[in-house]
């Protein structure tokens, strides 16, 4: 049962705090990203567009997290914790590329001439 169904103020409000926990330092994030990548003339067009794509996917994500688990019961909370895994690999997967680029270039090997000429 989700925590709103349990009737229990006690128990909302520290579920809807873990919930939000998240936002803010999701935000201010996004807001630096495109402050840093669009140009000054553009500044609120992009971050307009950055609120409504978070926004759009807090609501997507609450939606089928909460059809999860009202259809699939206790294997239905399963779906926010693997995409918050997906959500990680994506948000990392640009650092362990620079990693791997960074050892190529510092063992001084290309790539296309580690693999040999058959």
């Amino acid at each position: 049962m989700a925590a709103w169904g349990t009737g229990s103020l006690l128990v909302l409000a520290p579920a809807l705090l873990l919930a939000g926990v998240a936002t803010a330092p999701t935000m201010v994030t996004g807001m630096g990203i495109v402050q840093a990548a669009v140009p000054p003339a553009r500044l609120n067009e992009g971050m307009t567009l950055a609120v409504t794509a978070l926004l759009g996917g807090v609501a997507g994500g609450a939606a089928a997290g909460e059809w999860a688990a009202e259809h699939l019961g206790a294997r239905g909370f399963a779906v926010p914790a693997v995409a918050a895994a997906l959500s990680a690999a994506t948000a990392l997967a640009p650092a362990a590329r620079r990693r791997v680029s960074r050892r190529v270039s510092s063992s001084g090997c290309s790539p296309a001439s580690s693999r040999g000429s058959a």
